[in-house]
């Protein structure tokens, strides 16, 4: 049992005094941190906002790369990106604009920080010329019919002989087709020695050809490409050119080939 001091009290310090002190201090320490907190939020907040408006960080120059035959500011007014801020430019939605031109392959917006937009343009180039019985249009290496561009003077021609309407630019004639005529036009020299004189095309038969060999050829579509020349190549070999010249090969049908 403590002992009472001369004045007749314990000389154990009241119960409670120091704690309550320290509550005290931490709570008023504890005050301090949540100011704290809240002020360096409201700066991070404040920085942030002043940082997404301010004219340094918004798209102030759009650059375009890779057009030759399109006109490099249309391509600009019509992405429609200088003023935007760089984090929220939508470059989505200006790709896709551009990507419907006629002319326009692919293209991709790229951010350059801290205000800068390069639109890298990939262009469709003329590969050939697609003969209707009306008119004549210019497409390229997928068949998809340009505007504004000419292909070289000696590209190749495609004769459609059953057109009905007419093809309208960034429109296609048959892909498929175009994409043999050039395998064709590429693979005869080296394969068969031949050349190509003149491509047809019609729906129901596909794509034909005339060789400079006197006859024609009936290949249809681009299916067993690799089959299809080598029973050519074949009967070629068993009949002999001179046989062939002056008539049709349907090669359409696979290991059934007809001479007509």
């Amino acid at each position: 049992m403590p002992r009472p001091n001369q004045q007749g009290t314990s000389s154990r310090p009241p119960r409670g005094y120091v704690l309550l002190e320290e509550d005290e201090k931490a709570g008023g320490l504890g005050l301090w941190r949540l100011l704290f907190a809240l002020l360096l939020l409201a700066g991070t907040v404040g920085g942030g906002l002043s940082l997404y408006l301010t004219p340094v960080l918004r798209v102030q120059v759009v650059e375009v790369t890779g057009a030759q035959t399109l006109d490099a500011y249309s391509l600009v007014q019509m992405s429609d990106l200088k003023g935007r801020s760089m984090f929220t430019a939508p470059l989505d939605e200006a790709q896709q604009r551009l990507a419907a031109l006629p002319m326009v392959k692919s293209v991709q917006a790229e951010r350059r920080w801290p205000h800068t937009v390069r639109l890298v343009v990939q262009e469709r180039q003329p590969w050939g010329y697609w003969y209707t019985q009306d008119k004549e249009y210019v497409v390229d290496a997928d068949g998809v019919i340009l505007e504004g561009a000419m292909p070289a003077p000696d590209a190749p021609i495609v004769y459609q002989q059953d057109s009905s309407g007419q093809f309208q630019p960034g429109g296609a004639v048959d892909p498929d087709a175009v994409r043999l005529a050039q395998d064709l036009m590429e693979s005869l020299p080296a394969t068969l020695d031949l050349a190509v004189t003149r491509l047809e095309y019609n729906n129901r038969e596909g794509l034909s050809l005339v060789a400079d060999a006197g006859y024609r050829v009936v290949f249809g579509d681009s299916h067993g490409f690799e089959f299809k020349l080598a029973v050519w190549q074949a009967l070629e070999e068993r009949l002999g050119r001179q046989e062939i010249q002056g008539h049709v090969l349907d090669l359409r049908f696979g290991d059934r080939p007809s001479l007509r």
